[in-house]
């Protein structure tokens, strides 16, 4: 049967995505997390699989049609606890599932709704984060509209609580749930940006968490680490800039391994250790070109197995800490990919994970520490029925010399020789990459481009992750100056390999890609159309609108200081030299990338007569979840290249 064409933005926006896999602690069984890649109402859904580890038929183990996930094994593998919102949407509450049998029974009621669970090493006692509930005042006040809020007072935050499990969690009394004791101090906040911010210290009487006063990226990008005992009494270990994932106790409790910056942002994704007990921070691989992400401890506590990003791929390491040895987890892949939510088993010898590569969104595997991956679901076998660009490597040199590196996707039916229209698609961030997976998603454009015949080319400039601390670094007090000359350079590169038509260059991205944007058409002249999602046009009144003020004073200084710094990278300053048609998006509700940033935008292009655009997704924050809107992007971006290049717009 011939490939079709064109895939259909509808069947795009609801491809099935892995969100979470946690393997049994023997490593017979794999717990899933499936959800569509966008919501059709007002709350996500998602549910939770069961596969044994060594391959057959996936069983739904969750059939709520509300969001069922944060899966997590008791230690002796016989039951799940999730978080699930099927009681009341949007307030999730902590379920316990036995694993022989019966339904999954509710064991919170935390009123402010909780975040994740996780089980005691004995298997007594579980942990979980829960959000601050409105006040019966605030709730009548809401009710009555007598509603003024005076910002940065009344802050809901997320407080550790604990409550016994019964060993017969059928038993239990809905009317009489188990007695949930607060751990965490008044007026902290434990969990980060990416997670829940605590993990079980290996006997059971202490966790570390990640502790800020407030919820706010401003304070959760840089949280205390914290020794917290079952008693309450906290000890802090210090204030640790990017730290966005709770740290993992070694073995025997000694020692604590953690993901962060080296001293300060924008440094991020250095694999670090430190005692327990405190002390100063010990680089695992010092001068390590790759960006480390998840990791786990081996029993032996000598090794550690974690992801890194390296180039445009993330493979799975093992780092031994006493010789500085670095072997693979497991047997590569035959194709270049990205490995996410790995997990290891109670014996460290066998891992699940989702793989992703070039025609996948990526699927569940598992794997025995040294052997072979077996893919253990086929989320999207409607992906094999269509044509897809092939993904090249590329690498070029920059105006300074230092070579650059990225990926280019070919057109559906390249011809060597011929040159096509290109898209200049810019990764967000900045410190993000570009990486080896499907690109056919809201904000993933390549793939949609590739079927309409045009070239795409994905830059991985300074900034980037994937190179290192010095390249993740490259663009403090410069954002915007150099990284654009590594784009730049690069779309110089195709057009010297015949690949680019210098006649029909357009450029696009989506929040540190929408900054670029709007850098690239006030600094260059060359494209014909560019569409900006998110995108900062002003520093300096960014920075007094966003909630992460405190991340980019560490790129620019604190704007107090450097306004001037602020002001020569705002693509506002220059906006009387922009001439390319531009298309602006903005999430409504964003509060990351403030729409303000858009307007302005916006008013500058309109006062110099240049075509513009303004789109508003209303509900909507950074990210554009709804189906409908995700599909709206899409149109909108491939209308507005088609008509500026004078091709024929073609629907999916």
């Amino acid at each position: 049967m011939a490939a079709e064409r064109l895939l259909p933005f509808e069947q795009a926006v609801s491809a099935t995505l892995v969100t979470d896999v946690q393997i049994s602690p023997d490593g017979r069984h794999v717990a899933y997390v499936t959800a569509p890649a966008s919501k059709e109402g007002e709350h996500p859904v998602s549910a939770i699989w069961l596969v044994a580890a060594d391959g057959g038929t996936p069983r739904r183990l969750t059939t709520s049609e509300a969001a069922d996930g944060a899966p997590r094994w008791s230690p002796d593998g016989r039951r799940l606890a999730f978080v699930s919102d099927r009681l009341e949407r949007g307030k999730p509450q902590v379920y316990v599932l036995d694993l022989a049998g019966g339904e999954a029974v509710r064991v919170t009621a935390a009123e402010g709704g909780v975040g994740q669970a996780a089980w005691s090493p004995d298997g007594s006692l579980l942990a979980y984060t829960a959000m601050d509930a409105e006040t019966e005042e605030e709730k009548r006040r809401r009710e009555e509209r007598d509603d003024a809020r005076l910002v940065d007072a009344d802050v809901k935050r997320a407080s550790l609580w604990v409550i016994a499990v019964p060993e017969d969690t059928a038993a239990i009394d809905p009317n009489a749930l188990p007695e949930p004791r607060r751990i965490s101090p008044e007026g902290i906040h434990i969990g980060t940006q990416a997670d829940a911010g605590f993990t079980w210290a290996p006997d059971g009487k202490s966790f570390v968490v990640l502790a800020s006063p407030d919820p706010k990226a401003h304070y959760t990008f840089a949280p205390e680490m914290a020794i917290l005992s079952l008693d309450g009494e906290l000890r802090s270990l210090g204030r640790f800039e990017g730290l966005l994932t709770a740290p993992k106790f070694s073995p025997d409790g000694k020692t604590l391994a953690f993901v962060a910056a080296e001293e300060v942002m924008p440094a991020f994704f250095s694999l670090q250790t430190m005692p327990a007990s405190g002390g100063q921070p010990h680089i695992v691989a010092p001068g390590f070109e790759g960006s480390f992400r998840d990791f786990h401890w081996l029993p032996d506590g000598e090794r550690i197995v974690t992801s890194v990003e390296m180039g445009q791929q993330v493979t799975v390491k093992v780092f031994n800490l006493t010789s500085g040895e670095v072997s693979d987890a497991f047997a590569p892949f035959e194709r270049v990919g990205v490995v996410t939510a790995f997990r290891l088993s109670a014996s460290g010898d066998r891992a699940a994970f989702v793989y992703a590569h070039d025609e996948s969104y990526g699927d569940v595997y598992a794997a025995d520490l040294g052997g072979e991956p077996r893919r253990l679901t086929d989320l999207n076998p409607w992906t094999r029925d269509y044509e897809w660009g092939e993904v090249r490597d590329i690498r070029w040199t920059s105006t300074d010399g230092l070579e650059i590196e990225g990926m280019v996707i070919l057109p559906v039916g390249y011809e060597e020789g011929k040159r096509y229209p290109l898209l200049v698609h810019i990764h967000g961030g900045p410190c993000g990459a570009w990486l080896h997976h499907l690109y056919a998603g809201w904000h993933d454009w390549g793939q949609f481009f590739a079927q309409r015949g045009y070239a795409v080319f994905l830059p991985n400039p300074r900034g980037s992750s994937g190179r290192g601390t010095a390249f993740l670094c490259g663009i403090v007090g410069c954002y915007g100056e150099p990284d654009w000359e590594d784009i730049n350079s690069g779309v110089d590169y195709l057009i010297e390999q015949g690949i680019a038509d210098p006649d029909q260059l357009v450029v696009g991205g989506w929040s540190g890609g929408g900054f670029l944007t709007n850098w690239a058409i006030t600094h260059s002249d060359r494209f014909k159309a560019a569409v900006s999602g998110a995108g900062i046009s002003n520093w300096v009144s960014f920075q007094g609108t966003a909630d992460v003020r405190s991340v980019f004073d560490r790129y620019l200084g604190p704007v107090d200081e450097e306004v001037e710094t602020h002001w020569r990278l705002s693509p506002i300053r220059v906006i009387s030299r922009a001439t390319t048609p531009t298309l602006i998006l903005y999430g409504e509700n964003d509060i990351r990338v403030p729409p303000s940033q858009g307007f302005e935008l916006y008013e500058g292009l309109k006062s110099r007569g240049v075509e513009t655009q303004l789109v508003l997704y209303p509900r909507e924050p950074h990210v554009i979840m709804e189906r409908k809107h995700q599909i709206d992007v899409l149109q909108r971006a491939i209308d507005w290249y088609e008509r500026h290049l004078g091709r024929a717009a073609q629907d999916a």
